[in-house]
């Protein structure tokens, strides 16, 4: 799997978390086909938060992982946190969720040899982690701060994706269209689950922004997690519900699938229309594209790590 991210997003905040693993030295080679990944972001504060903390932070890293048998294995982790608990205590939960996640799994990806069916529970395991750390926080300042997380590891051609609350991650398939793939944690998407209400009323209910599970509020959380097959074609979609809440899904599947030749560009499109549709939270998205590339990683290379803010 080959990834090629675009560090330069066209609608930035200071507050976006961004780093870079890469190995060393790759090679290309025509016998060895793969997925390859094109990646893109943008984030922005909003309409009516634009004067305010921004409470969304973004994570955006691939690297390589060794590997006994095979060369090594080149991986992407995506994540999308909105945090909420007041202007900066929403912002410090979101950023502390991040950092403790990646925390957790960045030794297991980058320095052990981690089999398939370990992906998932370890991205699990990594957020019901970064909760305990939100949560102690919470118990030494007495504060009530907390954070969604949606979180998206792939790995050759699979997604492997660990959720709470109710930012989203979709996949857009050219044959089915525009799939939601996690579950808002929130009271009116129960409802509407339990048949009570309409699925339009998601959009529009008084109680539409109270979720029931999200990171900070217990010392333990129950973590959704989903097994994504991903094929040349695909598009995936990480968002907070600064977007979705301002987008419906029609419009969002016809900005994904226009002819625009990097993701950044429909990631940037994507955040304009949630403005125009009023702008009333923050806006965070990630954008990838799948594609198919034949690359193989020279062997041998442990990967390094940069930091790197977009500009």
């Amino acid at each position: 799997m080959l990834i090629q991210q675009d560090n330069n997003p066209r609608v930035t905040s200071h507050h976006a978390l961004w780093q870079t693993l890469s190995s060393a030295d790759e090679t290309i080679d025509t016998r060895q086909p793969a997925l390859a990944l094109q990646v893109g972001s943008a984030l922005d504060p909003g309409i009516e938060r634009k004067q305010r903390p921004n409470e969304d932070t973004l994570f955006v890293t691939h690297g390589v992982m060794p590997s006994a048998s095979t060369s090594p294995k080149p991986f992407a982790l995506l994540m999308v946190a909105d945090g909420m608990g007041g202007q900066a205590h929403g912002q410090e939960a979101s950023q502390l969720a991040v950092q403790s996640l990646v925390e957790y799994v960045s030794g297991s990806l980058c320095s052990k040899q981690v089999t398939s069916e370990a992906f998932l529970p370890l991205l699990i395991e990594g957020i019901q982690y970064a909760n305990r750390v939100v949560h102690q926080r919470n118990q030494e300042q007495r504060t009530e701060m907390g954070t969604t997380m949606t979180a998206t590891l792939v790995v050759d051609t699979t997604a492997y994706v660990a959720h709470v609350g109710d930012s989203r991650l979709y996949l857009y398939r050219p044959a089915k269209g525009l799939s939601q793939i996690t579950q808002d944690h929130s009271m009116v998407a129960a409802l509407v689950a339990a048949g009570v209400n309409q699925p339009e009323d998601i959009y529009t209910h008084p109680m539409r922004n109270l979720i029931y599970r999200f990171l900070g509020e217990k010392s333990t959380v129950e973590v959704d997690g989903y097994t994504v097959p991903l094929a040349a074609g695909d598009i995936l979609l990480l968002c907070s519900d600064g977007l979705w809440e301002m987008v419906r899904d029609r419009q969002i599947a016809a900005i994904l699938t226009a002819p625009m030749s990097d993701p950044s560009r429909k990631a940037h499109a994507l955040v304009q229309a949630a403005l125009a549709g009023g702008g009333v939270d923050n806006v965070s998205v990630i954008v990838v594209q799948v594609s198919t590339q034949f690359t193989v990683r020279a062997p041998g290379q442990r990967p390094s790590i940069h930091s790197k803010e977009p500009r």
